[in-house]
């Protein structure tokens, strides 16, 4: 038997006692927790026209009434240029977007997503939200306290990648944190300014 996450990170600090291992416990929850929901969600994405991460990728274009340039999408979802450019090329042959010049750069495709894509996010996502939902309603009242944390770890995790001088940071941390509370089910500041 493997021994449980506790045990391992007392095993690395024995071994390198200056080693702070206190990020392994973090690191060890998310991706137990990206396993478990990769796993619910899966068996959806059998035999389906598009994959779990396809879908990802589609989702904030599936509503966007003006097409977006690819180098926009790979800074939403974090992808290299390359990596996006690969993943749309797949997209595209299969009917599920589509890519045009931009008229303002020629080096630059416009994106749009295609009735075809539309219609298999249209059928896949909502069948996704209703796992995640199933997922999560265990969690009851401490809900909101997860995505803040959740907010929280993933803020932390970008600026480590990407530091930003202090004042734009607090402008970032000030938006993730009116996000998080949106996502969270609070109304948020966009909402309240319309009532």
């Amino acid at each position: 038997m493997l021994p449980r996450p506790p045990a391992v990170r007392r095993q690395w600090t024995a071994r390198f006692p200056d080693m702070d291992a206190s990020a392994m416990q973090i690191a060890e929850l998310v991706k137990r927790v990206a396993a478990q929901l990769e796993s619910a969600i899966e068996p959806l994405y059998d035999d389906a026209p598009l994959t779990a991460p396809e879908v990802d990728l589609l989702i904030p274009l599936r509503h966007m009434e003006q097409p977006v340039i690819a180098r926009r999408i790979a800074e939403h979802r974090h992808m290299s240029r390359a990596g996006i450019s690969k993943a749309l090329a797949k997209l595209e042959k299969r009917g599920f977007i589509e890519r045009t010049p931009s008229p303002a750069d020629r080096r630059a495709s416009l994106i749009s997503v295609t009735e075809a894509g539309k219609a298999a996010v249209d059928a896949l996502f909502p069948r996704q939200v209703a796992i995640e939902s199933r997922l999560v309603a265990a969690l009851g009242a401490d809900r909101e306290r997860v995505v803040e944390a959740l907010a929280l770890l993933a803020g932390a995790f970008e600026r480590a990648a990407n530091p930003e001088p202090p004042d734009l940071r607090e402008a970032a941390e000030a938006a993730e944190a009116a996000e998080a509370t949106e996502a969270a089910g609070a109304p948020g500041a966009s909402e309240m300014q319309a009532t």
